[in-house]
């Protein structure tokens, strides 16, 4: 059994997990700091009004709670797999 992969996966997983749950949660204002870093990027907050912003950080709440929970279910079906001594499906 290659153990890298089960790990790669379970860090990886759990990382998407943490990730979107900060962005969900706006933890410790983590979403609106992405937002207001993405807009001064893109130059998007000279041309939008500051309004516009609260539109963006809903945005990235629901992408961080679609994160969250997509690295929920890899990390089921990662300890499913891992449990039931399965080996991990790869393509080839």
């Amino acid at each position: 059994m290659e153990t890298w992969r089960f790990l790669a996966s379970g860090i990886a997983s759990l990382a998407m997990t943490l990730v979107g749950a900060a962005l969900a949660l706006n933890v410790r204002g983590v979403t609106e700091w992405h937002v207001r870093r993405s807009m001064a990027t893109t130059n998007l907050s000279r041309r939008r009004p500051v309004q516009h912003l609260a539109r963006f950080v809903l945005l990235g709440r629901v992408i961080g709670t679609a994160f969250a929970a997509v690295g929920l279910t890899f990390l089921v079906v990662l300890s499913y797999t891992v449990l039931t001594d399965q080996p991990m499906r790869t393509v080839k």
